[in-house]
């Protein structure tokens, strides 16, 4: 298996261009890989395409040229049926805002991923409940979203994003809502976490203290990854 988890190869992505909107080139031509094991945190100001660039890695947005390769296969990004499949089998994904069931309990949410899978719920209980307790959470686990704090509500969407053990973890600003102190407590746990599994990474963020806890630090500059 090739040592580069994700490569996006010459892309380029454009908005507008019809009518009286001006053409924008947010990517110009750009390459870009992360390798087996390997935190990048991605450092850049608001409206420099972060979230887009992420969208791109994550197979979210198809409406761009150039190519995604996820371990060394190329992904036709054109095909929906296919990026979906290897989207949940290999990527997972954090927000800014948790996005979580809020019917659900917190055990409850970060499981659902692997029964949605075909895992057994005794299997996908245990697993939710070890990593629960990895991020201090072990005795809110039957709490559902409304009855835990901001930076607990992060804790939860961080277990169900790993919880598959995805070859990649992408992280849309994952403190953004939350206050320093909370900051601080939530990047640790992402961090030990991603560490603990093995996984590759991509964490975009305007908070510098998150740059001392990454591998490789990297910005966007003329519609191109460049490092800091």
């Amino acid at each position: 298996m090739s040592n580069i988890v994700l490569s996006l190869h010459r892309v380029t992505k454009t908005f507008g261009g019809k009518g009286d909107v001006p053409l924008v080139e947010i990517f110009k031509g750009m390459d870009f890989n992360v390798k087996r094991n390997e935190v990048v945190g991605l450092f850049s100001p608001s409206g420099s395409g972060k979230t887009t660039f992420l969208q791109i890695a994550g197979l979210l947005d198809s409406k761009f040229s150039g190519d995604v390769y996820i371990h060394g296969s190329k992904v036709d990004t054109k095909n929906d049926f296919q990026t979906s499949i290897i989207r949940r089998k290999n990527i997972g994904f954090v927000f800014q805002f948790h996005h979580l069931i809020q019917e659900f309990s917190a055990l409850e949410n970060i499981i659902f991923p692997l029964l949605f899978e075909g895992i057994s719920k005794g299997i996908a209980v245990r697993k939710g409940q070890h990593l629960l307790e990895k991020v201090g959470l072990g005795k809110r686990m039957d709490n559902r979203p409304a009855e835990l704090s901001g930076g607990e509500q992060q804790r939860v969407a961080i277990c169900r994003a790993i919880i598959n053990e995805p070859a990649l973890l992408l992280a849309d600003e994952p403190t953004g809502n939350l206050d320093q102190s909370t900051t601080s407590k939530v990047m640790s746990f992402l961090i030990e976490l991603i560490k603990e599994h093995n996984i590759s990474a991509i964490i975009a963020s305007h908070n510098p203290t998150i740059s001392q806890l990454v591998d490789k630090n990297v910005k966007i500059v003329d519609g191109r990854i460049v490092c800091n």
